[in-house]
């Protein structure tokens, strides 16, 4: 039998192509592959559910700038994503809808396992506002918060115990009826929200509802209604009670971080003019110049 290595017309030939198999398998061995196949440096960034638009627009604006790097986004409820960091989930920035957040949950907090402090420092890029959103060419003709008591509208709301929406959209309404002079409407409007008691409803799960016709009007961050304005209606309220002075969004680098310099750079891109621009047509008036607490790192002073 001839051998499988034997081209049957040249020695020479077989021995180049037992040369060739064994160098590419030595290559995959050692983990070389062929230029372009590369693998790309990930930043994993967890943020906050009114984040998400903004940060679909800032993760395209900075892998352009930065060939290689690919930005990995978690959404979520601030929160619970903070309670991940401490558990010791890799996450390269955070991005909460406040900076209590990052002060309250994470400064001075160890992360398990770990002596670590889960975050020294943070930064104060964007602000937001809450906003009532209805289903498309507004059929009910929804003009103020009073309109949300009308027998034919179901309203929305976010519900879930650890989401900041939840006390801001309260607030919200609150502030609104009183500035329309009927503060009482207030605790109608809150007790007759069209939600699911054994569910917490999420900033999502209100623009969902509204979206599929399951409510006519929800309230939930500016910049949520801004991503998803295609299919919505964006009611905005004056800045004395749409909470615009107090919603503020921050960035860190936690120590749960696998990669620091990317993350940094990211933070950085974060509180530039580009970026600032990109806040800014995504619902999220960028905070300038930025505010910083804590053992910023001088790179971004």
């Amino acid at each position: 039998m001839r051998s499988p290595w034997l081209h049957p017309n040249s020695k020479f030939l077989s021995l180049g192509f037992l040369f060739r198999t064994v160098l590419i398998g030595g290559l995959g061995l050692l983990g070389v592959f062929p230029i372009g196949q590369a693998t790309a440096a990930s930043v994993e960034v967890f943020h906050a559910d009114s984040l998400a638009g903004p940060m679909q627009e800032l993760k395209k604006a900075f892998e352009g700038k930065h060939q290689g790097v690919k930005i990995n986004l978690t959404s979520g409820v601030s929160r619970q994503l903070a309670e991940r960091i401490l558990k010791g989930d890799t996450c390269d920035v955070f991005a909460p809808s406040s900076p209590a957040v990052v002060e309250e949950d994470l400064m001075n907090k160890k992360i398990a396992g770990s002596g670590k402090n889960a975050a020294s420092w943070y930064v104060i890029f964007s602000a937001n506002e809450m906003v009532v959103i209805t289903a498309k060419g507004n059929p009910l003709g929804i003009r103020q918060v009073a309109d949300l008591v009308k027998p034919e509208v179901k309203f929305v709301r976010v519900t879930g115990e650890k989401d900041l929406a939840t006390n801001r959209t309260i607030e919200f309404l609150k502030k609104a009826a009183a500035l329309e002079g009927k503060p009482e409407l207030a605790q109608r409007i809150i007790d007759g929200a069209v939600v699911d008691s054994s569910k917490p409803n999420s900033v999502p799960d209100t623009i969902r509802a509204v979206k599929e016709g399951k409510a006519n009007a929800g309230v939930v961050y500016y910049s949520a209604a801004v991503a998803a304005k295609n299919e919505l209606d964006i009611i905005r309220f004056p800045a004395s009670v749409n909470l615009s002075d107090t919603i503020r969004n921050a960035a860190s680098v936690p120590a749960t971080a696998k990669n620091g310099k990317d993350a940094m750079d990211f933070v950085k891109f974060l509180i530039s003019a580009e970026a600032q621009n990109i806040l800014k047509e995504t619902g999220q008036p960028p905070v300038v110049p930025a505010i910083q607490k804590g053992d910023v790192p001088a790179e971004l002073k």
